[in-house]
């Protein structure tokens, strides 16, 4: 995107390098940023525009009909213009840096039922409707539990606060209510031990708030606000059971980095994969590259591929999209049914392939996601060749060629 940063930094008198010091990057970040090559992510453009004390969008031009046409991108491509600067209207003691994209995304749907709505605030009521059209949240599928639909909530919300003439194009700011719903969904998250903001925080801060339009619909609705704090409350404790079975095995082998012999078969089976991928220009291979679950989780397979089609632009983050194919290759310091409990956990997200390569008996067991859970699993060894056709027609490698003694 283009920007005003080099403008603002020259007047300042800072080079990029003084700069870079005072953000905490690099000089070749700011480089790349000046020269639209990279575009900030939302904490770092938050930095850059309090440093300067001005507004983001006065250093940061945005391209608002592209990014808000553009489906399923980066996550750059959610992180909207108009989201950004309604967020950047928010004052006193948020800390941004702590939004998860999922929460981002419920602002900016904020802003459209706003729009579609003719007004010229975002509040709680807009907000209530932004957690539930989120699908992805622990917000949206406790309300949707309770029959909580989007078009009635956007009926009994026109009801109470009617439709506007106009709204404000650039800049749509919060009602002190929701300001304050802010701060509420702060310390929910603090007392909760979390070190984000989600959207199950989001609708806790509105409940406890009590007094907007959110609570008055939900209660026309037929809602208890008490039962429905304590059902949020109830299912973020069972999403954090659900989370720690799925990436206590990966906790467990924090500790101990990858061994030789693995680290080396990664870098061989990557150097395979690759050279077949780029060739073709089919996607991306990363290694201990992470990706982000629905629940905002981030998990990091050894190596990971995406297709083109499903990447149609490279996210600077952790995308929210799964790979197509997962790798894991069984270290020293790893129990065999660790590794296996981490490929089951890998085809249970709905990854399409996954890789078990193990190092002490010579063995590649490639599994293939079924919808019954049924999955197909094939175990290869010397002499048999390794293929994905559905996947990458035409790749084959031989299982021998992996071992390094």
């Amino acid at each position: 995107m283009e920007n005003r940063l080099k403008t603002f930094r020259t007047q300042r008198n800072y080079s990029q390098a003084a700069l870079a010091e005072r953000l905490g990057v690099s000089r070749q970040t700011i480089n790349s940023i000046e020269k639209g090559k990279y575009d900030p992510s939302l904490p770092l453009a938050m930095k850059i525009a309090e440093l300067f004390d001005c507004a983001i969008e006065t250093i940061f031009l945005f391209e608002p009909n592209s990014q808000e046409n553009s489906k399923g991108d980066s996550m750059l491509d959610k992180l909207t213009a108009k989201a950004v600067r309604v967020i950047a209207n928010v004052q006193g003691n948020f800390t941004f840096d702590k939004w998860t994209p999922q929460a981002v995304q419920v602002i900016q749907l904020a802003q459209q039922e706003t729009r579609s709505l003719g007004h010229n605030f975002v509040g709680t009521e807009q907000v209530l409707l932004g957690l539930i059209a989120k699908e992805s949240g622990i917000a949206s599928r406790v309300l949707k539990s309770e029959g909580i639909n989007l078009d009635q909530a956007r009926v009994e919300v026109e009801k109470i606060i009617g439709r506007g003439s106009s709204f404000l194009e650039i800049q749509i700011p919060f009602t002190p209510r929701m300001k304050r719903v802010f701060e509420l969904s702060l310390q929910q998250a603090d007392q909760l031990g979390h070190n984000y903001i989600d959207t199950e925080h989001l609708l806790l801060g509105l409940l406890l708030e009590g007094e907007g339009v959110a609570t008055r619909v939900l209660k026309v609705l037929g809602l208890d606000i008490n039962n429905l704090h304590q059902k949020v409350l109830e299912e973020i404790t069972s999403e954090k059971i659900e989370k720690s079975r799925i990436t206590t095995t990966r906790n467990q082998e924090s500790s101990n980095p990858i061994d030789f012999t693995s680290g080396a078969i990664s870098a061989r089976f990557c150097s395979f994969l690759s050279s077949f991928v780029e060739l073709n220009q089919l996607g991306y291979i990363v290694t201990n590259t992470g990706f982000r679950l629905p629940n905002g989780d981030v998990i990091a397979p050894h190596i990971a591929f995406y297709s083109k089609e499903k990447v149609k632009q490279v996210p600077r983050i952790y995308p929210e999209l799964s790979p197509d194919l997962v790798v894991e290759i069984k270290s020293a310091f790893e129990q065999i049914n660790t590794v296996q409990t981490k490929i089951s956990n890998f085809l249970e997200m709905g990854i399409g392939s996954a890789i078990l390569i193990n190092p002490d008996d010579r063995t590649v067991t490639v599994s293939i996601h079924k919808r019954d859970k049924k999955h197909e699993v094939n175990l290869l060894q010397d002499g048999d060749k390794l293929t994905l056709p559905n996947l990458l027609p035409g790749w084959e490698l031989e299982v021998s060629q992996l071992w390094i003694n």
